[in-house]
Order: C-alpha cells, then structure tokens, then sequence
C-alpha cells in the first residue's frame, strides 16, 4: 500500500536533483544586445555554456570575438568579465545580469561608472 507514497518520494528526488543542472542551462544559449558607449552604439552577442561547476562565455561585437573570464551563473545571477587593453592600458569590465526567461537584464561596471543594457536570448 506505500507503493505510491514511495514512488512519489522517488520522483522528487529526481526532480530536486535536477534543478541545479535545469538552473545553469537556462543562461546558456546566444543574447543580443545593443549597448550605448562613449564611442557609440554596439550590437554585440554572448554566448553561454556550461554547468553549474564551469560555465563559459564569449563575446562577440565591433572588435571581434573573446573569450569571457570568471564566468558564473548562481541562483539566476550571471556575473562575468571582460578584460581589455586599449593603448597599453588594462580595463576589467565587469558584468553583472539578472535572467527573466529569455530577457538578461545587466549592468557594466567600468572605471568610469556603471551602464544598464538588456539583452534577448537569440538561441
């Protein structure tokens, strides 16, 4: 008679294992974005991938493609970094979005001061 109590405890189990893999899989995929700089506007897209344990990403826009550094996804937060040279000066950028369904709500971070951007997932 505790067949179906059992077989229930069985599939939640499953089930709660498998959130945190169902939680890293929902940043991964291609997002478009089109970000206002001091130098104009950039139509740029990332790319994710990953699991929970090593997430990666790159970026793709005006001055080609790179990889992104400390990239990680954690209770729908995805933070990552971007390090630049521009005339021999080093500049970490740093990201960090929120994920709403296919919407990546996001801040830069940079020596300047912060920008917003929102990004659509293309993939």
């Amino acid at each position: 008679m505790h067949r179906p109590a059992t077989l229930w405890l069985m599939v939640l189990a499953v089930l709660c294992l498998a959130l945190p893999a169902m939680a890293a899989e929902s940043a991964a995929g291609k997002w478009r974005a089109t970000i206002e700089t001091p130098r104009g506007t950039n139509e740029i897209v990332m790319e994710f991938k990953g699991t929970d344990e090593e997430f990666q990403g790159t970026w793709t826009g005006p001055r080609g493609s790179e990889e992104l550094a400390d990239v990680k996804f954690e209770a729908g937060m995805l933070s990552f970094k971007r390090h630049l040279s521009f005339q021999g000066n080093e500049v970490t950028i740093e990201y960090e979005c929120t994920l709403e369904g296919d919407t990546m709500n996001g801040k830069m971070i940079t020596p300047r001061g912060e920008r917003e951007f929102t990004a659509k997932r293309s993939g």
